[in-house]
């Protein structure tokens, strides 16, 4: 087989990368003008899909997930009034259990992925979660970003994990979230502690936002780590958005460090189908080469809502590293995503629409700030005013 030196293979990726991306932006500025030429803002509207036209009867598999969802909520109830006695309310939204099951074919060959998150909100200690699954980093969307693949296949630990902690939140608003938690997890019979610190900040803008997520993670049996991310989403109009994120992982007392830098482009063809065209390059740093490209991963997705708590997405995919000499590696990947427990009623809103509502809440926000701050300094006007009209001989100047 004929192999692309790096020098050409790296040029001829970064020119499919630069390719991909400006016509990300032509697909957004042909948006633009439609939204300009439209008399609604956003443009054209996501086309109703033909499972929202009719109302949908509850069959076996619906009453099904019913059952097993009231049996997940009981195990919450119980938990709680083991804290509680039996001083319990209700189980939190929170809780759910999220099971994924996708069947794989790349240059590995075919194998099953799968994982599992069981997340347990406890009512009357609203900040705390028990949390149970594979993987430590569930929270942070299915599928590996190139540098969590890049960073698992050079320490070896690419094996199936289990893990059993809990987690509590610090501070929980609109823009902020900061997090802690700890636990044990599992790897091929051995077990270690682990304690988390998680940090998560969004800046608002007008047709933009920026999220920056800070993870700090010790480990009893491996160096610590810490894990910056920052994202960057552009809401084009009802049917597109387009993010870009980048990313870095460094351990304590480790030279190699890794990064990735990830475009992706989500077109909403329906209100229950949606298409994610995606670019992650991912880069690596060690002490015989310093940053250089490791991994190309292109990918297009496919993604189904069949009900409200089940999903299936179709993921083909192109892989090229240096790993492989830079060969081109189709692959495929189909998910089949279930959610039990609490599951909220699918109603589906565009991202744009969704940016409106928060641009909205933002303005709310800042002129009820305004207020109370206009408020505040009256008082304080009102006040040593008072203190003026108050004849001397009646002062209490005393110390």
């Amino acid at each position: 087989m004929n192999v692309l030196p790096f020098g050409k293979a790296a040029r001829y990726l970064w020119v499919l990368s630069v390719v991909l991306l400006v016509l990300m932006c032509a697909g957004g500025i042909a948006c633009a003008q439609e939204e300009g030429e439209s008399e609604e803002p956003g443009g054209e509207r996501v086309p109703v899909d033909p499972l929202d036209m009719v109302e949908q009867e509850k069959g076996y598999t619906d009453e099904k997930q019913q059952e097993w969802s009231e049996v997940v909520t009981s195990t919450a109830n119980w938990m709680d009034a083991f804290f509680d006695d039996e001083l319990y309310r209700t189980t939190s939204n929170k809780t759910y259990l999220r099971i994924k099951v996708a069947p794989v074919y790349n240059h590995k060959g075919f194998y099953f992925d799968s994982l599992l998150d069981l997340r347990l909100r406890l009512p009357n200690t609203e900040r705390w979660l028990i949390n149970f699954g594979t993987s430590l980093d569930d929270d942070e969307g299915f599928g590996s970003s190139t540098v969590e693949e890049v960073e698992s296949e050079d320490s070896g630990d690419d094996a199936t994990n289990a893990y059993l902690g809990v987690e509590t939140f610090f501070k929980r608003t609109r823009t902020r979230n900061i997090s802690t938690g700890g636990g044990v997890k599992w790897r091929l019979g051995n077990s270690a502690l682990y304690g988390t610190l998680k940090w998560v900040e969004l800046w608002e803008f007008d047709d933009w936002d920026i999220r920056a997520i800070q993870r700090f993670r010790v480990y009893t049996d491996e160096p610590a780590e810490f894990k910056t991310k920052l994202e960057g989403d552009w809401f084009l109009a009802h049917k597109y958005m387009l993010r870009t994120s980048g990313s870095a992982v460094f351990k304590y007392d480790d030279p190699s460090s890794y990064y990735d830098l990830d475009f992706s482009l989500y077109h909403f063809l329906t209100t229950r189908t949606a298409l994610q065209y995606s670019i992650k390059n991912g880069y690596k740093s060690t002490e015989d080469r310093l940053f250089h490209l490791d991994k190309v991963v292109g990918e297009v997705e496919y993604r189904k809502q069949w009900k409200d708590w089940f999903y299936t997405s179709l993921v083909p995919q192109l892989v090229m590293s240096d790993s492989r000499d830079w060969r081109l590696d189709p692959g495929i990947r189909l998910n089949f995503n279930v959610r039990l427990g609490h599951v909220d009623k699918y109603a589906f809103q565009s991202s744009y629409d969704r940016k409106q509502q928060a641009n909205e809440v933002r303005t709310r926000e800042q002129r009820d700030k305004a207020l109370q701050e206009s408020h505040e300094r009256l008082q304080q006007w009102l006040r040593s005013d008072d203190e003026l009209d108050v004849p001397p001989q009646h002062r209490d100047d005393s110390p």
